[in-house]
């Protein structure tokens, strides 16, 4: 009978450690379901985080003509893209600018633009700036004249405006080449403003 009993304490104490493995195992299923009111409560944080800036429209932004240089035969000019108050967009650092000759000439404007295929923020506080390069004509056999440039954003929006100043402008015929969107102030920039 002792020895009954004995197996019966014995088994009753197992039984015990059974059942409170049991409850531990279920506090940590209850656990788990305040952790999961942790992570709700991180959730929210997690949405705070700022949404990815979405891709630049006209809207977004002004443009500036400023800081023409003049050499002998060199010309230059910066294009500084300001976005307006409160927006944040993208863009990607190949300038989309297209150059139109004036009425009379029959022949297209050659392009260039460079970029690194990279993608840029433009902010209010960090606009952004390209400079358009070419040369001036040494004949009249190799001149072309230039009188309008339309800048596009990424959503396909664009905005025409003359070629730095208005009228005609006589380039040689190698075209103008732009060069890659650049984070800062052009030279000059504010001269004009659009």
């Amino acid at each position: 009978m002792r020895l009954n009993s004995r197996a019966a304490a014995v088994g009753a104490a197992v039984a015990a450690i059974v059942l409170s493995g049991t409850a531990v195992a279920n506090a940590t299923i209850g656990d788990s379901a305040a952790a999961g009111r942790t992570t709700a409560r991180q959730a929210p944080a997690k949405a705070a985080k700022a949404a990815a800036p979405r891709p630049c429209t006209t809207d977004d932004v002004s443009f500036y003509f400023g800081g023409y240089t003049a050499s002998l035969s060199r010309r230059s000019f910066d294009l500084t893209l300001l976005a307006h108050d409160g927006v944040v967009c993208t863009l990607k650092d190949t300038p989309l600018i297209t150059v139109k000759g004036s009425p009379d000439e029959d022949k297209p404007i050659p392009v260039t633009v460079n970029g690194r295929g990279g993608t840029l923020v433009l902010r209010p506080d960090s606009p952004l700036h390209t400079t358009a390069i070419y040369n001036i004509p040494d004949a009249a056999e190799h001149t072309l004249k230039v009188s309008s440039m339309t800048l596009s954003m990424p959503d396909h929006s664009s905005r025409g405006t003359y070629f730095y100043t208005p009228g005609v402008s006589e380039i040689y015929q190698a075209g103008v080449s732009f060069t890659s969107w650049t984070t800062g102030l052009g030279l000059g920039q504010g001269e004009e403003a659009y």
